[in-house]
């Protein structure tokens, strides 16, 4: 317990330097220049996200995605982004329309939400001859797991599918905007593939299949159904860090 409370701290303390920053720039830009806040906020994300790396809460190898071994750990990274997007909701009243939640029936979307998931995971996890069987796993580890991989990832798709395809759906046909904010989701993760880990193109495929399927089913299903599909791949390619 008391490493997981050590690690996050040092975690929180990497980023605060950065936070502060965009925080100012949050802070003096006007409420109308919404596009260049969707910017800056998907901007603290990948900052969010990669500094994970050093701080020691992920490692990859391939398209194997190991994370420290601690429930509690893990769960609090999750339950921070659900916080963050409670943020981003209440705070940004003028870009609530572009958050399409739900479209279509529960049941559908839920299947095709889940279909995808578990498509992309599968795969993704055979090329990392990786078993996609979570219950080898210690059950306090999954559940640290669900809830990161679910509440992660809905402040991902909140980003990109939401403020960002919501918004190129204003300039673009529908099908367009997909693509795009499936491709700039994957370049998004050029940093994390070549700059911070040695992942290469393998995390840029598959960051690229997985963000336009999530673009398509957003456009069809909703946010919900996208977080499904996002969550559910990472899920499947997820192990403990070994130490």
């Amino acid at each position: 317990m008391l490493d997981g409370i050590d690690i996050l701290w040092a975690y929180n303390m990497r980023m605060a330097p950065g936070l502060l920053a965009f925080a100012l720039c949050l802070a003096l830009l006007p409420r109308a220049a919404a596009g260049l806040r969707t910017a800056l906020y998907i901007a603290i994300f990948i900052l969010i996200r990669d500094a994970m790396t050093p701080a020691g809460l992920w490692s990859f190898e391939g398209l194997r995605i190991s994370f420290f071994n601690e429930p509690m750990v893990l769960a609090t990274l999750g339950v921070m982004s659900v916080l963050g997007v409670i943020f981003l909701v209440s705070v940004e009243r003028d870009m609530r329309p572009l958050l399409v939640w739900r479209k279509g029936t529960l049941i559908e979307g839920g299947m095709v939400g889940l279909g995808a998931g578990l498509a992309i995971g599968i795969g993704a996890a055979s090329l990392s001859g990786l078993s996609p069987m979570l219950w080898d796993f210690t059950p306090g580890f999954i559940l640290g797991l669900v809830i990161l991989a679910y509440g992660g990832n809905l402040l991902e798709e909140v980003l990109f599918r939401g403020y960002l395809q919501g918004r190129l759906e204003q300039i673009v046909t529908p099908v367009r905007a997909a693509l795009l904010s499936g491709l700039v989701f994957a370049a998004c993760h050029s940093y994390l593939a070549i700059t911070v880990t040695n992942g290469g193109w393998p995390i840029l495929a598959f960051t690229a299949i997985e963000g336009i399927a999530c673009g398509f089913v957003r456009l069809r299903y909703g946010i919900w159904a996208a977080t499904l599909t996002h969550g559910t791949a990472i899920l499947l390619i997820s192990m403990p860090m070994l130490v």
